[in-house]
């Protein structure tokens, strides 16, 4: 399988270069295409209105001077010898879960490549300080070496996988989830200067909601110490098909 890896936290982060070893140690090809700087929160941000530099600094790997988005639509339309099959975003050190995935640029790069036939993965363990990447390079090749069995639909777009900090033997499972929702963030505070010029810290993301739903949301497996597989399209909302997701993931 031919692979396209992509990230938000940069080409010299630890979790793509993980990624990327593990899975050439199990024969896929990877073509890396990342950003050269450190592009977290952006989004599904795209250049319009600049020229892009890219770089290839080795076989197979490049570096951008622009978003995540820019580094896939490049890398789907420009950068690769051959088509691609899969489209992997990760792995990102930090929580990409509910509302998070509206500002994530590693959810976004994934998102990218919506118009792939099949669907992309963006992988995201929940610490900022990660001890464990191993876990989550395990878990991403047992999701591309089974994703022939996924009787996914057309619509889904990307698997948003969010996974706990822990050795693969503490993982507790695998759990198809819906989206969680956050509450409003907290309010900005202003750190220096007053309202006609001033600096302003914009606060920590909301509490995640605890609302009933019929099926565990994303966060609520997280804390349970389960991998979180949420499917998602373009309308960040894909619950119907989170049965489908499941039994596939039961087949792992």
């Amino acid at each position: 399988m031919h692979i396209l890896v992509a990230n938000d936290d940069g080409f010299d982060a630890p979790g793509i270069n993980i990624l990327a070893q593990s899975l050439e140690e199990q024969h896929h090809k990877v073509t890396m295409v990342a950003p050269r700087d450190n592009k977290s929160g952006c989004g599904m941000g795209i250049s319009l209105r600049r020229d892009i530099e890219v770089e290839r600094y080795a076989d197979r790997r490049f570096k951008v001077a622009g978003t995540p988005v820019d580094c896939v639509y490049l890398g789907l339309n420009c950068l690769l010898d051959e088509p691609v099959d899969l489209v992997l975003s990760g792995i990102n050190n930090g929580p990409n879960l509910a509302s998070d995935v509206l500002y994530s640029g590693t959810f976004a790069a994934a998102m990218e490549a919506r118009h792939l036939a099949g669907p992309a993965i963006a992988m995201s363990i929940t610490t900022r300080e990660v001890s464990h990447y191993d876990t989550a390079a395990r878990l991403a090749i047992d999701l591309v070496n089974s994703l022939s069995g996924l009787a996914f639909k057309s619509l889904i777009s990307v698997l948003n996988v969010n996974l706990p900090d822990v050795p693969m033997m503490e993982l507790r499972g695998y759990k198809a989830t819906l989206l969680g929702d956050r509450v409003a963030p907290l309010t900005p505070n202003m750190v220096a200067g007053d309202k006609n010029k001033g600096i302003y810290n914009l606060g920590k993301a909301g509490d995640f909601v605890r609302r009933k739903r019929n099926k565990m949301q994303d966060f609520e497996a997280v804390e349970q110490g389960y991998a979180s597989i949420t499917p998602l399209s373009s309308r960040y909302e894909d619950s119907a098909y989170v049965d489908d997701v499941q039994k596939w993931l039961d087949t792992l």
